[in-house]
């Protein structure tokens, strides 16, 4: 036993990835039923992961960092890596201490185009997130791989590009499929047949080379062999999103924040997988307006979209909550903005826990709770003062605590039922809820209001 002290603990977590990684490259694919962060895994988990995918070179727009928090506390080694397109390869170590963070811009230290970062952990608690330096871009970091992966609402017309980043954190290549749905039907371009990806690789697909000048696309990536981490990126003009996308098509969803804001522009952009139309209708609560339902039609293997701003029947009038019913399972998004610049968003999917953080540093605009059940539920805070630094860490410890009720199916302003975290600036908090029912929405500050939402960790 006393030999077994003496083992380094760099060396016992190098055995635990080693034997993991030979079981995950023994393993079938399959999507999981969600697509957990740091926050939905133990924190007596003898060790875990993160993958992170969707930052570029500055040349090539989306550049920016990646950091990861430690929630917990106790400290945990973590081993960064990450890869450029070109090959290009960084590693770090270091011990994270309790409610510390680190950060690494991968575009400072590779060769490259784009990037895919993985961080090995002993132990859970740790969550990630990427943050584009402009601030229109975040995503979440997960832990685990996928078969499938659908997005929709991308941009390839003139001044705007769409790529999909793709990156293996596995041992062994992966091959995977592209199909693409726009208003012209189905595309299954040759050169995204088959596309293979090495072991620990990362690359870029331009959606534009192969749907040229299109409108509102839909995207099918369908992984043959092994698991893949996906993110899509939407540049138009100036304004860089990270769209999460979505394990599977679904007959609902939820957009709690939809901006109603005059000059913007919101709207919800759908895309059809299936052979059969799908009908879908969209109820929309505004303060005390009553407002009709909206409805479209989406075609078999087409795409279409639902204007909520600017629209006469809907008026400028603060944030709007948007439900979505379809009798086909459809891959839905948020597209905000401000003219031709668009930002999308996938929808959430409701969790007992998030993280909330400024990585930004601008704060919120808007930060609101959501209850998407029929049952009372206690929500709870903890904040954690942990700073995020450049290639460095920081940390210091808990100081504030608070709980509130949030009635069934009701949305609420943050803000409002905790007062003590206004003004929501420079805060990186835990927010916990009594039933696996809640979503955060949060939206950085522009103008026009809302057209850029953030982020909660552990949201997918």
């Amino acid at each position: 036993m006393s030999s077994l002290r003496r083992v380094p603990l760099f060396l016992v977590l190098a055995l635990v990835l080693i034997v993991t990684g030979l079981f995950a490259s023994m393993a079938k694919s399959t999507n999981p039923a969600r697509l957990p962060g740091g926050l939905a895994l133990t924190s007596n988990a003898e060790s875990t992961a993160l993958y992170c995918t969707g930052l570029t070179s500055a040349k090539d727009g989306a550049s920016g960092h990646v950091t990861f928090v430690n929630t917990t506390e106790d400290a945990h080694l973590v081993i960064i890596n990450a890869v450029s397109d070109t090959g290009s390869s960084y590693a770090r170590q270091t011990l994270l201490g309790a409610h510390q963070s680190i950060s690494i811009d991968p575009s400072a230290r590779l060769r490259g185009n784009s990037f895919g970062v993985g961080a090995q952990i002993s132990g859970g608690g740790v969550v990630g997130i990427e943050v584009t330096k402009n601030n229109t871009g975040e995503a979440p970091c997960i832990a685990t791989g996928v078969a499938n992966w659908y997005g929709s609402g991308f941009n390839t017309t003139v001044g705007s590009s769409a790529e999909l980043s793709v990156y293996n954190p596995t041992a062994t290549p992966a091959v995977f499929n592209v199909v693409a749905y726009s208003a012209a039907g189905l595309a299954t371009p040759a050169k995204f047949q088959g596309f293979s990806v090495g072991a620990h690789g990362q690359v870029e697909l331009n959606l534009g080379t192969q749907i040229v000048n299109t409108t509102n696309v839909g995207v099918h990536v369908h992984v043959l062999r092994g698991a893949l981490v996906i993110v899509g990126v939407q540049q138009s003009g100036s304004t860089v999103s990270l769209n999460s996308g979505s394990g599977s098509p679904a007959t609902s969803a939820l957009f709690p924040q939809v901006t109603t804001a005059q000059g913007a522009t919101a709207q919800i952009r759908l895309s059809n997988p299936g052979p059969r139309p799908a009908q879908v209708t969209l109820g929309v609560k505004l303060t005390t307006f009553h407002i009709a339902n909206q409805s479209v039609t989406v075609p078999a293997y087409g795409t279409a979209l639902a204007i909520l701003t600017p629209n006469p029947a809907i008026p400028a009038a603060g944030y709007a909550t948007v439900q979505l019913h379809s009798s086909e399972p459809v891959i839905a998004s948020l597209a905000t903005g401000s003219g031709s610049a668009i930002a999308l968003s996938a929808p959430e999917q409701p969790e007992s826990e998030f993280l909330v953080g400024d990585f930004t540093g601008l704060g919120f605009d808007a930060a609101a709770l959501t209850n998407t059940s029929s049952r009372t539920i206690t929500v709870s805070y903890m904040t954690l003062g942990v700073g995020s630094t450049q290639d460095g860490a920081v940390g210091s410890q808990v100081n504030k605590i608070g709980s509130a009720r949030l009635s069934g199916n009701t949305t609420s302003e943050l803000r409002t039922d905790f007062p003590l975290l206004s003004p929501l600036r420079h805060v990186l908090f835990v927010v916990s809820a009594s039933r696996p029912s809640l979503l955060v929405t949060l939206t950085s500050p522009t103008s026009p209001a809302g057209t850029t939402l953030l982020a909660p960790l552990d949201g997918r």
